[in-house]
């Protein structure tokens, strides 16, 4: 029907105290309340209209005081079942009347019980007569039951504004009902309080005061907007601010305040990044400097959440970063152990540091280091270590595929090592476990042609060594043919190398070993013919043959003994000629024995003596030729040429005599002069070599003519 409302049910129990007015409902979400004390805000000059009609009866269970607005609870919700219409609304008697009727039902029998014993008996003994204690116990009891019934019924003094037909209603109502959703102070009531009464005529009787009102509730909105920003609700502050109705005076104050707001907010965003870039480059003081930049911006919430979130987030990254330092460190000096120290410093540095992900990186690194340390050991052939450090890299670092796919690596080549055709074998079926999509895949493949090439190798090298088994030429010939059948590029082809190179040996040695044999058979006549025949038997013994190198050293050996005999004689005329002191016959003679032959160092170390002593000669007549003026210089440069006959010169013992002669001679020819002229005797003096016999005494001889000599003035020096 038309015009019907939905019916409010009556609330019981503790839902009667939350029946509290109620906006009514409209398109503004509820609000949080604010974080930050309300400033005070202006009042308006009265709270209640005295020209309003009001109900004739004003008592405490009609008007009660208002509760705090702190204790206010949200109303219940009223019911869509039931529609009812204005009349039946206007028709319901008020709460408080029902509760009025109950009390004054309670309270008749006592008041007709009291009037009849009244009548019964005189005053003084009504007092004291049963009757009356009995009617006063039962007023008491009645008495408690109605507070207890008022109690538990309470209801609002207003109206039920959730089920009032407001176009119908009366301008009382209407600011009463405004002035209860104002009350409870949400942003949502303080609008719908001011759509309820700016829904009257401007020409209303009680439009100043309504205008005073929706004022002073639209200054409580603004309010409310600029606590959400600083509670660090922007966007729902702006939202908040927006609201407030265009034709008051608080929204002139809208558009300031939100760019007030927008220009703070945004200062502060551009100083936290400012700081977080800082962080970033580990620049921790002036990410700090930049950050007590926030303690002036001029909002609560970046003054003090936002900067102890700023400071506490420097402090973090700059022990993140001293972590990061020791992690640098620790790779530099790498090993297994210091790896793991590293990994253990990396886990303390949480998602939300701004080091968090150059931390992830140098886990990368560490997880990449580990990697090549398995490598190593791999290459090593130590699996057991390759799969200890295995154990250890990280798991979430990007390697967890390529770990576990190395891990099977290194299984299958610990069972490949052994060598053996089965072991292969199984390597290879342990490799084609790791699919195309794996990282390792390509090298899998690579180690699986590998070990398949590898196994032939093996097969053909097994096939040669049961060939060469017999021994015989033929025999070995067979088996270094079908070695040479295995390719360089297979596994075993080193293997197939040094067997092949062993039957090779055993081949060349079975094959010379005649030559060498009937060789020595030759040279142990040991005269020049048989030695010349050994050797030529030597020499079919080729290079790079097995029994070259022995057949090189009997050849030797032989050939020696063979130039010994055959230049001993020569080496004994040269000799001979130089005892007989015709020494450069000698030395020509000695001088035909070649430098191949095997007295070579022998003549040319005579050839050098005999040198020597022909040298020596020489120099002793060029010193005599040099003495004869009998000068003290000549004298002198007589001994330095005599000085020059060789240690081993025959003619040494001649020079040694003939210098010490001259030493003396020069002596006495300074003596005789130091009679007449004492500084030329010290020149002369001078000039006697030293190791010379007359030497000291020379010396001697000049400290004494030095001592005679007279001491001459400065002047005349």
């Amino acid at each position: 029907m038309t015009g019907h409302r939905e019916m409010p049910q009556r609330p019981s129990g503790k839902d009667a105290q939350r029946s509290v007015p109620k906006a009514p409902p409209s398109e503004f979400s509820s609000v949080p309340p604010p974080r930050r004390e309300q400033r005070p805000l202006p009042q308006p000059k009265s709270t209640r209209l005295p020209s309003l009609p009001l109900p004739a009866r004003r008592d405490r269970l009609y008007y009660p005081q208002p509760a705090p607005r702190a204790s206010v609870q949200p109303p219940l919700t009223t019911p869509r079942s039931r529609p009812v219409t204005q009349l039946q609304q206007q028709m319901q008697p008020p709460r408080s009347a029902k509760v009025s009727t109950v009390a004054t039902a309670i309270a008749a029998p006592q008041e007709r019980a009291t009037e009849r014993s009244q009548r019964r008996l005189p005053l003084g003994k009504f007092f004291s007569s049963w009757p009356f204690w009995s009617l006063t116990s039962l007023g008491l009891i009645s008495a408690v039951g109605v507070v207890s019934a008022i109690s538990l019924f309470r209801i609002p003094n207003l109206p039920n504004c959730r089920a009032i037909f407001w176009p119908t209603a009366s301008a009382s109502t209407r600011l009463q009902c405004a002035e209860a959703y104002a009350d409870q102070g949400s942003v949502e009531d303080l609008l719908a309080a001011i759509r309820l009464v700016d829904a009257l005529p401007e020409d209303h009787p009680l439009r100043t005061d309504i205008n005073e009102r929706i004022e002073m509730w639209a200054e409580q909105i603004l309010q409310l907007a600029d606590d959400m920003f600083h509670a660090g609700e922007l966007e729902q502050a702006i939202a908040t601010a927006q609201k407030i109705p265009a034709k008051t005076a608080a929204a002139d104050e809208i558009e300031q305040s939100v760019s007030r707001w927008r220009e703070i907010w945004r200062k502060a965003e551009d100083i936290y990044q400012t700081s977080e870039e800082k962080l970033g480059e580990q620049k921790f003081q002036e990410a700090f400097a930049t950050a007590i930049k926030l303690l002036a911006v001029g909002n609560d919430y970046w003054e003090t959440t936002k900067y102890e979130e700023l400071t506490q987030l420097i402090s973090v990254t700059r022990e993140d970063g001293n972590r990061l330092g020791q992690v640098s460190s620790l790779l530099e000096r790498g090993g297994l152990s210091n790896l793991k120290k590293a990994i253990k410093l990396i886990a303390e540095i949480q998602p939300e540091s701004h080091l968090y992900a150059e931390a992830q990186r140098r886990l990368k690194d560490i997880a990449k280091e580990m990697l090549d340390l398995a490598e190593a050991s791999l290459e090593r052939q130590d699996a057991d270590q390759a799969l200890a450090v295995l154990d250890e890299i990280p798991d979430g670092v990007d390697f967890d595929a390529q770990t576990a796919d190395f891990r099977v690596l290194v299984e299958a080549y610990k069972s490949a090592w052994e060598g053996t055709i089965p072991a292969l074998e199984s390597a290879i079926v342990r490799l084609q476990s790791i699919s195309r999509d794996r990282p390792l895949h390509s090298r899998a493949q690579k180690l699986i042609s590998r070990w398949q090439d590898q196994i032939q190798g093996v097969a053909q090298l097994d096939w040669a060594r049961q060939l060469a088994e017999p021994g015989t030429t033929t025999d070995l010939s067979a088996a270094i043919a079908h070695a040479d059948k295995i390719s360089r590029s297979n596994p075993v082809w080193d293997d197939a190398q040094a067997q092949k190179n062993r039957w090779q040996r055993q081949l060349e040695t079975a094959e010379d070993q005649p030559f060498l044999e009937r060789a020595e058979q030759l040279a142990l006549a040991g005269d020049p013919m048989s030695l010349r025949s050994a050797i030529a038997e030597a020499e079919n013994i080729r290079s790079g043959r097995a029994l070259y190198d022995q057949a090189s050293d009997r050849i030797r050996t032989w050939r020696r003994t063979l130039q010994r005999s055959e230049d001993q004689p020569v080496l004994a005329r040269a000799r001979q000629l130089a005892q007989e002191g015709s020494y450069q016959e000698a030395i020509a003679t000695a001088s035909q024995i070649g430098s191949n032959r095997a007295l070579y160092d022998e003549a040319q170390s005579d050839i050098s003596s005999w040198q020597g002593r022909v040298q020596g000669r020489q120099k002793l007549q060029q010193a005599y030729r040099a003495a004869e003026t009998g000068t003290p210089a000549a004298l002198a440069a007589a001994i330095a040429l005599a000085s020059e006959v060789p240690a081993d010169s025959a003619t040494r013992s001649d020079a040694d005599l003939i210098i010490n002669q001259w030493s003396w001679q020069i002596l006495s020819l300074a003596t005789a002069q130091a009679s007449s002229n004492l500084p030329s005797a010290v020149e002369m003096a001078r000039q006697v070599p030293p190791r010379t016999e007359a030497y000291n005494a020379a010396q001697l001889k000049i400290q004494e003519w030095q001592q005679q000599q007279p001491v001459l003035p400065d002047d005349l020096q």
